[in-house]
């Protein structure tokens, strides 16, 4: 299926919004944004773009995110778990799939075969199994090898790359796709550069093609231009969010391109002296307007952010007092023109509570506001300012 049809096979526009009306804490993810940061990643490093959507796409949502980027002109992307790469396949979706999910039964060895996605391989066992898996479905099976550069955690170490990848490649139904590493982001970047390099000019020695050569994140897109090769693995840049301060610093324009967003439940006023949330942690220190939002971290508001967060309520500022518990955050009011059923941006776009003011705030990295998100929180999806798709998950 093209990103099209994806598309157009979508509630409309008013069915959307209808459902919306109902959701009680939601995430909207602008499209157009991500487009935005993908046509930066394009311009920094020059070679092809392999978007790495791992956690759900950094939790803005696998599916529609991969079909918005198949219309941008993306050809494969990366996943870190199967489940990612079968999510895509289940809504139709044809473009190239890289799994680095290890995978350990015959069942999964046929699933990435019989699918077409191209498998991580680092060890000879691996490599036989996908290759017997191939042979018996009579197909050629895409492989991409990670080579251990330097980080240490998984890979064929370089020196022995060679032997390895010249081993898979004459295994019947395997093909040779690419091979990538992953920088230390630190001086010895140059190094593993360079030795991934020298993997491909001893294989080369030996009559093995490598088509592509990859070892750029989203650091190496900002500060490495030496590393851009043959393409290049942004992730968190694309969602708007800067893979460490030093990227910041460039001048490259990044748009974030998630937004929380909840109701208030209950609005209320409260008198001197009386006590808010669980024991009491935040007592009225005057007559106070207050409101409730049915959110919390649970639903990956920061916990961090009790009694220092802030949300947008109608375009004011407004301190959250107490603690951020499961489901509940308590939002002072005063001030606001606000009753219940009123939306309140948790997460911003843009302002004074946007991502990476909140994350300063609560000491994290915007990384971990990602991995704290909650995978069926719905989702709708925005372009030229219309939803054009909801992902709305349900349980039981």
């Amino acid at each position: 299926m093209s990103f099209f049809t994806y598309f157009q096979n979508q509630s409309t526009r008013e069915e959307i919004n209808k459902r919306v009306e109902g959701f009680s804490t939601w995430i909207e993810i602008n499209l157009d944004n991500i487009g935005f940061n993908l046509e930066q990643a394009r311009a920094l490093s020059g070679v092809e773009i392999i978007p790495c959507l791992k956690k759900n796409a950094y939790a803005h949502g696998i599916a529609p995110v991969t079909a918005y980027l198949m219309g941008r002109g993306v050809q494969r992307v990366l996943v870190a778990k199967l489940w990612e790469a079968r999510a895509i396949r289940r809504a139709g979706l044809d473009c190239g799939v890289i799994n680095m999910d290890p995978i350990y039964t015959e069942e999964q060895y046929r699933w990435v075969v019989e699918q077409g996605v191209s498998q991580v391989i680092y060890h000879r066992e691996s490599a036989d199994r996908l290759s017997r898996a191939a042979d018996g479905l009579r197909r050629v099976a895409g492989v991409w090898v990670k080579v251990d550069t330097g980080l240490g955690r998984v890979g064929v170490n370089w020196v022995d790359a060679p032997d390895l990848i010249e081993y898979i490649a004459g295994l019947p139904g395997l093909r040779i796709d690419g091979l990538f590493s992953t920088l230390l982001e630190d001086d010895m970047d140059f190094t593993q550069i360079e030795q991934l390099k020298q993997v491909k000019e001893a294989l080369s020695k030996r009559g093995v093609d490598v088509p592509t050569l990859s070892i750029a994140s989203s650091h190496g897109v900002f500060l490495r231009p030496e590393s851009s090769l043959d393409a290049v693995r942004p992730g968190v840049m694309l969602f708007g969010w800067y893979p460490m301060p030093e990227a910041r610093e460039t001048g490259v324009e990044l748009r974030q391109a998630l937004c929380l967003k909840g109701r208030l439940e209950h609005v209320k006023w409260v008198e001197p002296g009386t006590p808010l949330t669980y024991g009491g942690a935040f007592v009225a220190p005057r007559r106070m307007k207050v409101g409730t939002m049915h959110m919390g971290y649970s639903d990956g508001y920061l916990r961090q952010l009790g009694k220092k967060g802030i949300v947008n309520v109608g375009g004011k500022i407004c301190p959250i007092i107490g603690g951020v518990s499961i489901n509940h955050l308590i939002v002072d009011l005063t001030g606001a023109d606000a009753v219940i059923g009123d939306v309140v941006e948790a997460i911003s776009l843009t302002g004074a509570n946007d991502a990476q003011c909140l994350c300063e705030l609560a000491g994290v990295e915007p990384y971990q506001l990602a991995v704290w998100m909650n995978p069926i929180t719905p989702r709708v999806y925005y372009v030229g300012g219309e939803p054009v798709a909801l992902v709305e998950p349900e349980l039981g």
